[in-house]
């Protein structure tokens, strides 16, 4: 159970404390024993804390010499005594009981000093009084005192001089010692304190650190306020205190660091520090003219120059500034100090471009496919490649070119063109390379190699449209061929085909053109060798032609007829006369002529010939068809005793046929006949016919007999005609004419035979009638026969003219050919008397359409004697109603001159102009292009030369046109342009370089400029890849270069000069100047070189072990390096390393792997400063090649059952190493 107790109120005062509480007794509970427990229950009592204030009065004012009465009031009573130590060293004591005590206080006598014044005193401490807190007020008791005024004066001093950075002394002086601490606050801002009692107190005052300006002067200071001493009147002396500051000389030290290299699409970030933190802001000037303000106090800054832009190109460079100047506002440095250069180097992003084709999606076969290249950034950069790309596309043909700043390229192909009828494959191609000056300039070039699909659809072959032509034609491979050879004919198309073609020849021969051959050879039947001239001509045509795949053409035409000469072998055939031995006179001689083929060949086709002998009068007759001919003629039977023996040969032959032979050759040797006298030999006469050898058709023949000896009486003679001749008595020949066949307009000549018939009278002996017929060339005379060509006499452009060519005889014999002077033939068949062909009229693109003429050129066949062409048929041309043809008319212009030059101006059309077209230019320039003509220029002055860079480009454009007579005339609007390009004034750049430096040295390279650099910085770069840039209206500057340090004992000087100038509004800027600079070596630090020597790791044995010397620098000279292994090998000069081939331990058979090793011995040359020698063995391993060794079992042959069988094993090499165990199967 529980109960509860209150404890005393809360008071101000001090009496926390313990409550202990005891059981005393408990009852009840019904337990047998209840026993309190003694321990108290004890309750600590905590004071609240309550605060009581004390509050410090004071006499409001007393007189210099009264007294101040300070009391102290409290905010409780006080339990115990409460001491109050106020804040001028009294005590006051409120006593137990009371809130209130007081105290005295008397101010000082009067004097001079400030003591008419308010006193503020303020409780310090307050103890006592039993209170839980006892809480001083702070606020001060304040008492005004009232004084009388005395003057004290304040004088300053200082340091007569002091230097940068140094010490001046200020000096107050007071009239009177201070009562209390004097603060004089000086102009400078310092304060001087005189300490109580003293007259004088000082303070130093440091003059601005020795800093880097010019600015020694002299300081001039003053007492701008005095206070404190207790002065009654404290006054400044206002005369100033003066200290010369002379200067001390300082370096500020300004220059640039990279803060690192950074890719193309970021800004290159440059630090600009100063050696020492300025108490004023720096202003830096760089090399490209920007500036940069370090703040007061810093020393650094950070300069970014803008992002040379992220692009598609391989432009990787750097930015190299300078410090060109610094300045601070309003002071000027003692010494300013420029540190070098910094460069940062740009690197690319990898921007990638995609080139990707396109084509156009459908096209006729024949048609044009355009492929179009387009570049495209994936990044969407600009693409401006300065020189053109070539794409080559998967055909291994077709190249687009993309020109310069440009992102797209097109070419135009035909699409291919089948003569077949019917669907064709698609044309597929696809990017394969590409090449061009700039495509290495590319930093991702991507060749996308999508195959894109042209669809090609068939021409339709009908009317109008007439499809690809398919020419079938046939040649002779020759003019003419022997008689005893086969001619041959090729048979040729226009175009190679898919498919076998089947062609039918005139003579229904066949001949196979192979796929993809454009001609056939057909050989004809061989005419036949033989002795007679029958030479002749072989005409074969084309009768059809067939694709074996069952292919439709198009359009399949056939060429003309081929003919080839067939000309005679010579074959010889041999004439030989044979008479009678002996013959009594007046008795019979047999003459008989034998024709004899050299070459064995059949002597069957000819008419009768007639060998005439040397006596003039024998004839001997060779029938027709035959090879022998005999005749018998009397032997001479005169009057006398006695006979001479008849001497005979071949003198002559005719007949119809005579000229057939190809070689007919008279064997004129001399037969001879012994004539032994006879009784009752007669004398023979012997009667010839001749006849006019030519005459023309419907003139007149002459046939004349003619004897042997004169006629005793008239000789009547008929002939085979029906005419009669007589001789008269005493006569041995007489004449008479008959008609020749009448005359025609057809080639019809022929050969008029006639013989004698019948002889009477005469009273010869014997008269003996020639056989022989008197034979008469019956040649045409020339009618002429006339051909008139006709035609349409008019038709719309593009239609069809039909040209007609007629004879006014009907055409026998064979085709008459007719060809025209526009290129066309018309072949009127054997039979008819006309024939035409169609001619399709041009479509041009003018108002006005010529005329078609038209003339026959050749007229061949038809079996005419002659043949006289008729007609010039004039065909009216006029204009189709449909669509018009456009003619387009473009501009042009010379690209490029030179200011002060010329510019030519072209305007060019499709067609050629049907009347003079008069061009107006936006120039005010005016260009006739003449009728007849496709283009005119004219030529005017480009802007005048100066001497400044002020190239411009001229853009002129058509602005008018008339004339032309065109149809439709399509003018360009695209304008042409010409580029005006400045003339050269030549300004030199000069280059020069410290001339001798240790190597690691400094070499300064200067570019100097005849002319100050105007417009833009001149920008130099130079061999060594350094840039100078020489600012705008400055004509020169400089660029530090270290000189190389290398490893040998010989430097190479260094030569450097200019490479590319750039920048300064320069017409033209030439080099000048390839400075050499000396470079000596550095004697105190030699640089090292290390040798090293390692080998093939592993050979098989017998085969090359490679060892190679490698230095970490290049040899100066030549360096001989001697092997352990007694080698040597020779590093050539500039070179790092050398080897050398050597043979690895030969090969064997049996297990020896092992390694070789090999180390340095020594060396000399090279001209290195230092050159370490790795002591470390070049080590091979050397492993074997595995050759088989044979191993050999053989045994007893044969041997008794019990007996034994002695097994050998043999091996083919010793054995080494370890014995050989051969384990058998037994």
């Amino acid at each position: 159970g529980s109960v509860d107790f209150e404890t005393p109120a809360n008071d101000v005062y001090n009496n926390g404390s313990t409550v202990s509480v005891t059981i005393e007794s408990a009852t009840g509970g019904n337990f047998e024993q209840l026993t309190p427990n003694p321990t108290p229950a004890q309750t600590t009592i905590n004071d609240s804390v309550d605060n009581t204030t004390a509050t410090l009065t004071a006499t409001p004012s007393v007189t210099e010499g009264g007294v101040i009465t300070y009391t102290v009031t409290l905010s409780n009573p006080a339990q115990t005594p409460v001491t109050v130590t106020l804040s001028n060293g009294q005590t006051i004591t409120v006593e137990a009981g009371k809130t209130q005590g007081s105290v005295d206080f008397e101010t000082p006598a009067n004097d001079v000093y400030n003591n008419g014044s308010t006193v503020s005193v303020t409780i310090e401490s307050a103890t006592g009084g039993n209170f839980e807190q006892l809480t001083p007020n702070p606020t001060p008791a304040q008492t005004t005192i009232n004084d009388s005024v005395d003057n004290t004066t304040a004088t300053l001093t200082a340091s007569p001089s002091v230097s940068e950075g140094g010490v001046i002394t200020y000096t107050v002086t007071l009239s009177n010692p201070a009562q209390t601490p004097v603060t004089v606050t000086l102009s400078n801002g310092q304060t001087i304190t005189v300490e109580a009692g003293k007259t004088q107190g000082s303070v130093d005052f440091e003059t601005p650190a020795n800093d880097v300006y010019n600015n020694g002067s002299t300081v001039s200071t003053t007492i701008t306020g005095a206070t404190g001493g207790n002065f009654e009147q404290l006054t400044p002396d206002p005369t100033p205190a003066s200290t010369v500051i002379n200067d001390s000389i300082d370096t500020v030290t300004v220059s640039i660091v990279s803060n690192g290299d950074v890719t193309e699409d970021q800004q290159p970030s440059f630090t600009v520090k100063v050696s020492q933190a300025l108490d004023r802001p720096l202003t830096v000037t760089l090399s490209n003219g920007d500036t940069v303000t370090i703040g007061a106090g810093k020393t650094e800054v950070e300069y970014k120059t803008a992002a040379q832009g992220d692009d598609v190109i391989q432009d990787a460079g750097s930015v190299t500034l300078s410090v060109t100047d610094a300045t601070v506002s309003g002071a000027t440095f003692e010494k300013l100090a420029f540190g070098g250069p910094a460069t940062v180097e740009i690197s690319d992003t990898i921007s990638e471009v995609v080139a990707k084709l396109t084509a156009t999606e459908s096209v006729s076969e024949g048609g044009e496919i355009t492929y179009t290249v387009t570049l495209t950034s994936k990044d969407g950069l600009p693409l401006n490649i300065q020189s053109p790309l070539y794409f080559t596309l998967s055909d291994g043909k077709t190249v687009i070119e993309v020109p310069a700043n440009s992102t797209t390229g097109s070419i135009t192909v035909a699409a291919p063109d089948n003569v077949y009828m019917g669907a064709n494959p698609p044309v597929v191609n696809a990017i394969d390379s590409v090449s061009g000056a700039d495509v290495w300039k590319f930093e991702k070039l991507t060749l996308d190699k999508t195959e894109v699909s042209t669809t090609v659809t068939d021409e339709s072959g009908t009317p109008g449209s007439g499809g690809d032509l398919v020419l079938v034609s046939i040649e002779a491979d020759q003019a003419s061929v022997l008689e005893n050879q086969n001619p041959t004919f090729t048979v040729k198309i226009n175009t190679a085909l898919a498919h076998d073609l089947v062609v039918t020849l005139s003579n229904d021969a066949q001949v196979t053109i192979k796929a993809g051959d454009t001609s056939a050879q057909y050989t004809h039947a061989v005419q036949g060798d033989d002795v007679y001239q029958d030479a002749g001509t072989i005409s074969l045509g084309l009768k059809s032609a067939t694709d074996t795949a069952g292919s439709t053409f198009e359009n399949l035409q056939f060429g003309g007829a081929a003919s080839v000469e067939v000309t005679d072998t010579i074959n010889e055939v041999v004439a030989r006369l044979t008479a009678t031995d002996t013959v009594t006179e007046g008795g019979e001689i047999t003459y008989t002529v034998t024709l004899t083929s050299e070459d064995g060949l059949p002597i069957n086709n000819h008419s009768p010939l007639y060998f005439t002998l040397s006596d003039g009068k024998t004839v001997v007759m060779v029938p027709a068809n035959s090879n022998t001919g005999s005749i018998t003629v009397t032997a001479p039977n005169d009057v006398y005793v006695g006979a001479q023996p008849v001497v005979n040969a071949i003198d002559s032959v005719s007949g119809a046929d005579a000229w057939k032979f190809e070689k007919l050759t008279l064997d004129k040797t001399e037969v001879s006949t012994t004539v032994t006298d006879g009784p009752g030999s007669e004398d023979i006469t012997c009667l010839t016919l001749s006849a006019t050898p030519t005459v023309a058709e419907g003139g007149a023949i002459t046939y004349t007999a003619t004897l042997t000896n004169k006629a005793g009486t008239d000789l009547v003679i008929k002939l085979s005609n029906g005419e009669t001749i007589t001789i008269a008595a005493g006569q041995k020949e007489a004449s008479i004419i008959v008609d020749a066949p009448g005359d025609d307009v057809y080639i019809d000549a022929k050969d008029l035979s006639v013989t004698i018939t019948d002889a009477t009278g005469g009273n010869f002996e014997k008269l003996d009638v020639s056989s022989k017929a008197a034979v008469t060339k019956v040649t045409d005379t020339i009618d002429t026969t006339t051909v008139t060509l006709t035609a349409t006499q008019s038709v719309v452009e593009g239609g069809v003219v039909t040209y007609t060519a007629s004879v006014n005889h009907k055409v026998t014999g064979s085709d008459l050919v007719v060809k025209l002077a526009n290129g066309q033939t018309i072949t009127i068949p054997v039979g008819e008397s006309s024939a035409s062909v169609p001619f399709t009229a041009p479509d041009n693109a003018y108002n006005t359409n010529l005329d078609l003429t038209n003339k026959i050129t050749d007229i061949s066949g038809g079996n005419y004697e002659k043949t006289v062409a008729v007609g010039e048929p004039v065909t009216t041309v006029t204009d189709g109603p449909g669509t018009k043809d456009i003619t387009h008319l473009t501009l042009s212009a010379t690209p490029t001159v030179a200011e002060g030059g010329k510019i030519t101006y072209t305007a060019t059309l499709t067609n050629k102009a049907g009347t003079d077209l008069v061009i107006k230019l936006s120039n005010g320039e005016t260009i006739t292009i003449a009728a007849g003509s496709k283009e005119a220029s004219v030529t005017v002055d480009a802007p005048g030369d100066d001497v400044y860079i002020d190239a411009e480009v001229l853009q002129v454009k058509v602005t008018e046109t008339s004339g032309g007579d065109f149809e439709k005339l399509n003018v360009n609007s695209g304008a042409a342009v010409t580029k005006v390009t400045d003339t050269i004034d030549t300004t030199t750049v000069t280059l020069t370089a410290t001339s001798t430096v240790a190597e690691g040295g400094v070499v300064t390279y200067t570019a100097s400029v005849n002319h100050k650099v105007t417009g833009s910085d001149l920008v130099v770069k130079l061999a060594n890849g350094q840039t100078i840039t020489i600012p705008v209206g400055e004509s020169s500057a400089s660029v530090p270069f270290t000189a190389p340090n290398n490893a040998l004992n010989t430097n190479l000087d260094l030569s450097n000069k200019i490479t590319s100038i750039s920048g300064g509004n320069y017409e033209k800027t030439v080099a000048v100047g390839e400075p050499v600079t000396t470079v000596t070596d550095n004697p105190a630090t030699p640089d090292v070189t290390t040798l090293t020597l390692s080998a093939t790791d592993t050979v098989a044995e017998g085969g090359k072990i490679t060892y190679t010397a490698t230095l970490t620098n290049p040899a100066g000279t030549a360096l001989t390096v001697k092997l352990s292994n007694g080698e040597t090998i020779t590093i050539a000069a500039g070179q790092k390393e050398g080897s050398i081939t050597i043979d690895a331990p030969s090969d064997d058979v049996y297990i020896d792997a092992g390694t070789v090793q090999a180390n340095i011995d020594s060396t000399s040359g090279g001209d290195f400063e230092k050159l370490d020698v790795s002591s470390t063995a070049a080590v091979t391993k050397v492993t074997d090649t595995i050759d088989t060794t044979t191993v050999t079992l053989t045994a007893t042959s044969t041997v008794a059952e019990g007996g034994v069988v002695t097994y050998t094993a043999s091996v083919n090499h010793k054995v080494t190493g370890s014995d050989l165990v051969v384990k058998l199967a037994n």
